[in-house]
């Protein structure tokens, strides 16, 4: 073979294999066109391929849940679930102590109680009388305040500890929400509630002079009743302090409704040759209604009215009372159950005296 006919095999053999290539690649969809030096090589893709749906590639974002430290992971737990263990038993109350030292007893004790009078003046009182006399007390007046609520003693406080035994003199507090200022707090709310307007003071007339306790409180009642002459009952709340001679305090309690309550007091004064006290008798037909209200309504609550040859303020006004609300011995508890029985009483003597009045 010449170097001619060589030259043309040659040539033709790169031919086919260039032409195969092509053919090839002719085949691939999307397949980039060739590009040699200044030449382009276009290459036709079948219609048939074009006409393949090709899937699109799933896509794929990054978790935005925080990532925990493997360490961190509870690992699930191989043993059998079991009952909780049964909570140590709680150890037996120590018995109380014994009363320190030089501490005195506190008894409590439920006094006689019902429609009497212990009377230690010199008037003949009869009950009967008194309960039948319509009071000069124009409760029925609403004009303006009609009741005025005070503490010559504000600061007379209570057995704060509910013991037995006590170690101090009679309790007081400066704090008017541990003394029998708060008592006449709840008397007030329940005269509002029932529809009568009510002022309360809560000044400390005994404070820091107990000694002119009654002129500082006289003081007070003649204020306001010359500020409001429609004030027609004064209320002055204490509670009583029981004590005997060997220091032995007691307890004035009763259970009404299975509830432990201090039993209330009425002080009543008729005054005497100094202190003169001409309308004593309104003053006590009040009470004597309130105590048979009381009987009737809370058996046992009231303890027997005191009437004493003085005038405690009531010569001001003619719907005066002292009320001794529980003694030293009881508990603020008691004190406030006696405070909603009270207000109860109260309300309805009142009602039924402006009925009376009408």
């Amino acid at each position: 073979m010449n170097k001619k006919h060589a030259g043309i095999l040659l040539f033709t053999v790169w031919a086919v294999l260039l032409g195969v290539v092509l053919t090839v690649m002719g085949t691939v969809p999307g397949a980039p066109a060739l590009s040699y030096g200044a030449a382009r090589l276009q290459v036709d893709i079948p219609s048939r391929l074009l006409q393949l749906s090709i899937p699109a590639l799933p896509s794929f974002s990054q978790s935005t849940e925080e990532k925990t430290d493997p360490q961190e992971e509870e690992s699930p737990s191989t043993e059998p679930e079991t009952e909780p263990p049964d909570p140590a038993p709680e150890p037996e109350p120590e018995p109380d102590s014994e009363p320190p030292e030089g501490s005195l007893p506190v008894i409590s004790k439920t006094y006689s109680s019902g429609l009497g009078i212990n009377n230690s003046s010199s008037l003949k009182l009869d009950i009967d009388e008194l309960l039948a006399h319509i009071p000069d007390i124009p409760i029925e007046k609403d004009d303006g305040p009609q009741i005025l609520i005070l503490h010559t003693h504000a600061t007379e406080s209570y057995n704060d500890d509910n013991l037995d035994y006590y170690t101090g003199g009679s309790p007081r507090s400066e704090e008017n929400y541990a003394n029998v200022v708060h008592m006449g707090t709840i008397l007030e709310k329940i005269l509002t509630d029932a529809g009568y307007s009510v002022i309360h003071s809560q000044v400390q007339h005994d404070n820091p002079d107990f000694n002119q306790s009654y002129t500082n409180s006289n003081l007070t009642i003649r204020h306001y009743l010359e500020l409001y002459p429609s004030i027609s009952v004064v209320i002055d709340l204490h509670r009583d302090s029981l004590v005997d001679n060997s220091g032995t305090k007691y307890r004035p309690v009763v259970e009404i409704d299975g509830v432990k309550t201090a039993q209330v007091m009425l002080l009543m004064g008729v005054g005497n040759a100094t202190y003169v006290h001409k309308n004593w008798k309104e003053n006590l037909s009040l009470a004597m209604r309130i105590q048979k209200k009381g009987e009737d309504l809370y058996q046992g609550l009231m303890r027997p009215v005191l009437v004493r040859p003085s005038r405690y303020n009531q010569h001001l006004c003619n719907g005066s009372i002292l009320v001794e609300l529980g003694a030293c011995g009881n508990s603020p508890a008691e004190a406030e159950q006696a405070a909603r029985c009270f207000g109860d009483i109260l309300v309805q003597t009142l009602n039924d005296l402006k009925e009376e009045r009408k």
